[in-house]
């Protein structure tokens, strides 16, 4: 068992985490391509890194010295746990209860149980990189204030590794259940949707208390940290085995957890047999009237991006939820503007604009919609028919495009409007601000349109691969904060020499005409690319 177990892991990483895999490309074949990857991605972990250390490494500082540094690990420990909770809900039905290849695996002479342990693995192992990532900042902020001590590090690092095991358990089955409920109904998928959106904007909207009277976001959640970790028995045991080193804690959260996966492992190989075999009905009404409508190819385009985009709950929930933000944000501005005004003072204060903190915040928004640098590797093994079609790859691209821009800028100036209303800002800095948002939106998604040209991901096993570990969506969202960096470090330069409307306007023009040489490009190039993928 134990060389089949390994075996099979071997295989499943090949498939799921290797270079090639994840980033849908061959390294080995350009030189070039792989080392601007390579200096991608250490920017793009590096900027959280250095974003999650600055905002905990003087929170850090403060809670030390008033001797309640431990409640840092708290925040390792709710946050450990709550990405762990979010990536089983979206993988772990696909993962385990309905994974694709069973088929290929069932009439194996290999047991259930070996099978669930290797798919389990390759999962925890992406819910690892991703706690660990998170982690490390924090951590660093606890030793460097507390002091380093070797011994607490290394009972960290082994209880991290206990802390996805017990949302794995619960939240399987709740996955399971959301699948199910998709499918089973015509609108269950909507609703799938809703919910997901509900239940992670009701997490949010509890763990930052809506408390803009700190500088510092994180201290707004110290409150709904405390609370979770109060009636999270193992929380406790973390904190404790950690901080104090207490052995008996941390064999209670290794005991529990260990004792828990292992029942799970265990009893559901039955459930996982049956599921994998039951071909699952999804209810369809025959009622429906077939209409005809006379469109452009670029309008039948967008509206079938919209369909897909619609159609895929991890697809909308990834690149809808800076969207949903952003709605919300317009509509939070008015009721809680007051407190927004306090908040916003302390910029005001050090000598920064408002309406500049405004854009950096819509920038960031708009950067986690990236529709346009995955929507291409979406058509998957459909590819060849799009490319059989009497349309210009040009014209795909383009309408790709538009479907982000239709997408997020309405958005982001309804956001912008509703902010310059209640914050009373100067009209014509609000006109300005929209024209920015416009060329920031255009930019962005025509970058989007040319990293999805050159690292398409044709070859996966489900879209969350797509969505979430392509290299596609990693460069679409870096070109965004890219374009926001050379923006910021232009208008850092230059605050002092023009008006804000001026030097905004510079700025707008500026991302105008790199979308101009954006448009040039996928207009050229689109159709030599399309022949050679």
């Amino acid at each position: 068992m134990n060389m089949m177990y390994f075996k099979l892991m071997k295989v499943f990483f090949r498939e799921n985490l290797s270079f090639k895999r994840i980033l849908g490309t061959d390294l080995k074949s350009s030189k070039t391509k792989a080392i601007l990857i390579l200096l991608a991605i250490i920017y793009g972990f590096g900027s959280i890194l250095f974003t999650i250390g600055l905002m905990f490494f003087d929170l850090g500082k403060i809670l030390t010295e008033a001797g309640m540094g431990d409640i840092l690990l708290n925040f390792i420990f709710i946050y450990a746990t709550g990405l762990s909770i979010m990536f089983v809900l979206f993988r772990a039905n696909g993962y385990i209860f309905h994974y694709k290849d069973y088929d290929i695996l069932e009439p194996l002479p290999i047991k259930g149980r070996t099978v669930i342990l290797a798919k389990m693995t390759v999962m925890m192992s992406f819910i690892y990189i991703t706690i660990f990532t998170v982690s490390a900042p924090i951590a660093f902020s606890y030793f460097y204030h507390g002091g380093f001590d070797v011994v607490k590090l290394l009972m960290m690092i082994v209880l991290l590794l206990f802390i996805p095991f017990i949302p794995l358990v619960l939240f399987s089955f709740v996955s399971l259940l959301i699948a199910n409920f998709s499918t089973r109904f015509r609108f269950g998928k909507a609703l799938n949707i809703i919910l997901m959106f509900v239940f992670f904007l009701g997490i949010m909207f509890l763990s930052f208390s809506m408390n803009f009277s700190n500088g510092n976001p994180v201290e707004g959640q110290l409150g709904f940290i405390e609370g979770a970790t109060k009636y999270l028995i193992t929380g406790k045991w973390f904190r404790l085995a950690v901080d104090d080193l207490n052995i008996l804690a941390a064999l209670g959260m290794i005991g529990l957890s260990g004792a828990l996966l292992t029942g799970f492992v265990y009893l559901i190989q039955n459930l996982v047999k049956n599921t994998n075999q039951r071909s699952v009905v999804t209810r369809t009404s025959n009622k429906k009237k077939v209409t005809s409508k006379q469109r452009s190819i670029l309008m039948n385009i967008i509206s079938k991006e919209t369909r897909k985009f619609f159609g895929v709950t991890i697809y909308v929930f990834n690149n809808g939820f800076g969207v949903i933000m952003m709605a919300l944000a317009g509509i939070a501005v008015v009721i809680f503007k007051d407190n927004l005004n306090a908040f916003l003072g302390e910029f005001v204060a050090l000598g920064i604009d408002i309406e500049v903190v405004l854009l950096l915040l819509l920038g960031f928004l708009i950067s986690t919609v990236f529709t346009s640098a995955i929507s291409l590797s979406l058509e998957g093994k459909n590819f060849w028919i799009l490319k059989s079609l009497p349309i210009k790859a040009s014209t795909v691209m383009f309408g790709k495009m538009l479907f982000n821009v239709i997408l997020t800028l309405p958005v982001a100036l309804f956001a912008i409007f509703m902010s310059g209303y209640a914050l009373a800002l100067n009209v014509f800095n609000v006109l300005i601000m929209m024209v920015f948002i416009a060329s920031l939106c255009f930019l962005s998604s025509g970058l989007g349109s040319i990293i999805n040209l050159h690292f398409p991901k044709f070859n996966f096993v489900s879209e969350t691969e797509v969505v979430k570990q392509s290299i596609g969506a990693f460069l679409g969202m870096l070109s965004s904060w890219l374009i926001l960096t050379i923006n910021g470090f232009i208008y850092y330069y230059l605050f002092g020499v023009f008006s804000f409307f001026v030097l905004v306007l510079l700025l707008s023009i500026l991302n105008i005409l790199l979308f101009v040489g954006v448009f040039y490009y996928i207009k050229v190039r689109s159709e030599v690319i399309f022949s050679k993928l």
